[in-house]
């Protein structure tokens, strides 16, 4: 299908199901994660408490690599054609940067810091106005590149006419993104790039990226893909859980305290682990998606994954001193119980609310500026 209008061929895209489902298993692990690591900075808490909760990091350790993956899906799912570039570029800008223009000032007010025009914009830029941020900042590279990525995906589509060529492209690749993964240079540029910034770069996340647009170029083949494979990957991702779990437990015997870098999806043994966990997960998303209950709730959550995103951070702080500051002697299982659920659904109501507001002040504009009928 030929992009012509920028969103027009979006409209006429049937809906994908499972990628609200996985959308909501990111936003919710990615909420956990951040709630776990609040309960790892408690003075008080044991040993076994440490080993419980680094276990249990690394089972939600898959978020933001699949929110990478879902983003290239969903970019090349909607665009079968490289889009028009100012267009496509002006609808993200709305989608995308100004929520987090908005956020970001946000969260520097709430920090006591100045809120002037200057400081969101380097907010923006090092995306460091709140510690999840760096997200955004990262993704929006891939925004910016997107007729690089295009180029490259129509070179393979001239190069790859057979299926033999296109295993031994994506394997090619694979193999370059590994090496760019175990790459370390000492100084330079590279080492700014590749070292000091390899989360809020775009280059060590292209892998997680690439099969995300593999998946949107090829929807109905990539999912029966998966299909066929749930078995063998669930067994792989089994393995690297495991594998992942006991260097997180050795850490706490080793250091007493939990270390959540330990284990990187950007080292390339583990990035492999994690693309196979990624697909059990899409496996498995496909299958819950045959239900209308979970299709309900996961699509509304997966229509405001973004914005919630954005927002949980704030709810999770708030929603702490809050329960604090009203019920200072709550039990702490039960302290950290009440603020996961309180993070996850204020995060989405306050995602829906702000959602439906903008696309309120969408729909009254459009008949201000439509024709009056006669």
């Amino acid at each position: 299908m030929t992009q012509t209008k920028d969103g027009a061929a979006a409209a006429r895209r049937p809906h994908v199901p499972s990628w609200d489902v996985l959308r909501t298993a990111a936003f919710a692990a990615v909420a956990v994660q951040h709630i776990l690591g609040a309960y790892a900075r408690r003075y008080d808490i044991s040993s076994s408490e440490k080993v419980v909760v680094a276990a249990s990091f690394e089972l939600l350790r898959f978020a933001v690599p699949l929110f990478v993956m879902l983003f290239g899906a969903a970019l090349f799912y909607v665009y079968q054609e490289s889009p028009r570039y100012v267009p496509y570029l002006a609808k993200r800008v709305r989608q995308l940067v100004l929520p987090y223009a908005i956020w970001t000032a946000v969260y520097l007010w709430y920090a006591e810091k100045p809120v002037t025009l200057r400081s969101v914009a380097r907010g923006m830029v090092y995306g460091d106005a709140s510690y999840h941020l760096w997200y955004v900042m990262m993704i929006l590279q891939f925004v910016v590149l997107v007729p690089l990525f295009f180029a490259a995906r129509n070179g393979l589509r001239r190069c790859c006419t057979t299926r033999r060529r296109m295993v031994v492209a994506c394997a090619v690749l694979l193999g370059a993104w590994l090496l760019l993964l175990a790459f370390r240079p000492s100084d330079g540029w590279a080492h700014q790039m590749l070292v000091t910034w390899r989360t809020r770069g775009f280059l060590l996340w292209t892998g997680y990226f690439a099969l995300g647009a593999l998946c949107g170029s090829f929807p109905d083949a990539f999912a029966a893909w998966v299909r066929r494979l749930v078995v063998p990957a669930g067994l792989i991702c089994a393995g690297a859980l495991g594998y992942a779990m006991w260097l997180s437990v050795r850490a706490v015997y080793q250091k007493g305290e939990v270390n959540f870098n330990c284990v990187s999806y950007f080292s390339p043994g583990y990035a492999v682990l994690t693309l196979v966990t990624i697909l059990f997960l899409y496996g498995v998303a496909e299958w819950l998606a045959r239900w209308r209950m979970v299709q309900r709730v996961c699509g509304f959550v997966g229509r405001h994954s973004y914005e919630a995103y954005l927002a949980h951070v704030l709810v999770l702080t708030r929603c702490s001193r809050f329960l604090l500051e009203h019920w200072p002697e709550m039990n702490r299982y039960v302290f950290y119980a009440v603020l996961t659920v309180c993070t996850i659904l204020g995060a989405v109501i306050i995602a829906w609310a702000v959602d439906s507001l903008v696309a309120m002040a969408r729909r009254g504009i459009r008949r201000m500026r439509s024709p009056a009928k006669t």
